[in-house]
């Protein structure tokens, strides 16, 4: 394991989310794995689930995943742990929320950085964004209004 994570030091958000009064960069499920993977190969590890709970509320979908990471070489193992959330309205919130689960259990298993530190911005100074936001909002409807 820490050869894997000598080998990805950082990695950089490569997507765009815009949706209603949500704007972030996000890192993707496939960067994320595709990168990670690379590793786990030339390290001769071997990451799969082992046990699953979700349960659904509304439309939002929870798993818990315990993983096994396995030495392919020695046996050795360790066991890991990870939890994802998914909205979905119809059948995919379980599929989605696995796959927030494995990314996270990459980048926090591996301690593996993306940049923007959310433990960096107090509550206040989201709040505070978030209204001059909704202000400028308003202030655009109602001159669109005038």
């Amino acid at each position: 394991m820490l050869n894997v994570m000598q080998a990805i030091d950082y990695l950089v958000k490569d997507d765009h989310i815009q949706f209603g009064q949500n704007d972030y960069k996000a890192i993707t499920e496939e960067k994320v794995t595709s990168r990670v993977r690379q590793e786990l190969i030339e390290n001769k590890l071997i990451v799969f689930p082992i046990e699953q709970i979700h349960k659904r509320e509304g439309t939002l979908s929870t798993v818990d995943v315990k993983y096994k990471i396995v030495d392919a070489e020695t046996g050795e193992s360790e066991i890991l742990v990870s939890s994802g959330t998914g909205s979905d309205t119809q059948d995919k919130g379980v599929g989605k929320a696995m796959t927030y689960a494995f990314k996270y259990l990459f980048l926090r298993s591996f301690a593996i950085p993306t940049g923007e530190d959310p433990d960096k911005i107090s509550s206040e100074e989201l709040d505070e964004k978030e209204k001059a936001v909704l202000e400028k909002k308003r202030k655009k409807k109602l001159s669109n209004v005038l």
